[in-house]
């Protein structure tokens, strides 16, 4: 019974690797800026949930894996910034996670990269993950008026990077601003 239970929670697991750890790398990298450090934090994760499979596959694994990597990226981020280290990796081959140019998705990096951590991270969960300001707020474990004033901030700096004086526009044409 229990080799029959065994084999159930790896193929289970597999399987749910295959379909989702893409996209679980890439939410990681937009959060880091890294990936190489995206997939190590990725396969952290994943080593963990195996051990608990059975419990996580029976409510929302994609949603349990998606929180556990957001929180891995924010101890990484802490221990990282303690011991002054930076990954040398700058900008390797990148899987596809956004359906626009090479060009567009080196600049939104360099933008990403540019702002402090919680900013990025709060930008990430709210316009590229879809997360509501609530959600986000429960993600990053702050309070909502946190989220609120950092998005606010980091969107203006965003803005400033991805002005085109030329042009007049700005972010602000495209910026969603839904609760």
């Amino acid at each position: 019974m229990r080799v029959r239970q065994r084999r159930h929670t790896d193929e289970t697991f597999s399987a749910f690797v295959a379909a989702r750890s893409g996209r679980l790398i890439a939410h990681a990298e937009l959060l880091c800026g890294h990936h190489e450090q995206a997939r190590d934090i990725v396969q952290s994760a994943l080593v963990r949930a195996y051990r608990r499979w059975q419990h996580i596959e029976q409510d929302d694994p994609y949603g349990y894996l998606h929180r556990a990597v957001t929180n891995a990226v924010i101890d990484w981020w802490r221990t990282a910034h303690q011991r002054h280290e930076q990954p040398v990796d700058v900008l390797p081959d990148l899987p596809p996670v956004m359906e626009n140019t090479v060009e567009d998705r080196h600049s939104l990096l360099a933008a990403l990269d540019a702002l402090a951590p919680r900013e990025r991270a709060v930008v990430v969960l709210r316009y590229l993950d879809d997360y509501t300001e609530r959600e986000t707020a429960e993600a990053l474990g702050v309070t909502l008026g946190t989220v609120k004033s950092t998005c606010f901030r980091a969107l203006r700096k965003l803005r400033v990077s991805f002005a085109d004086p030329a042009s007049g526009e700005s972010l602000t044409e495209h910026t969603d601003h839904r609760p």
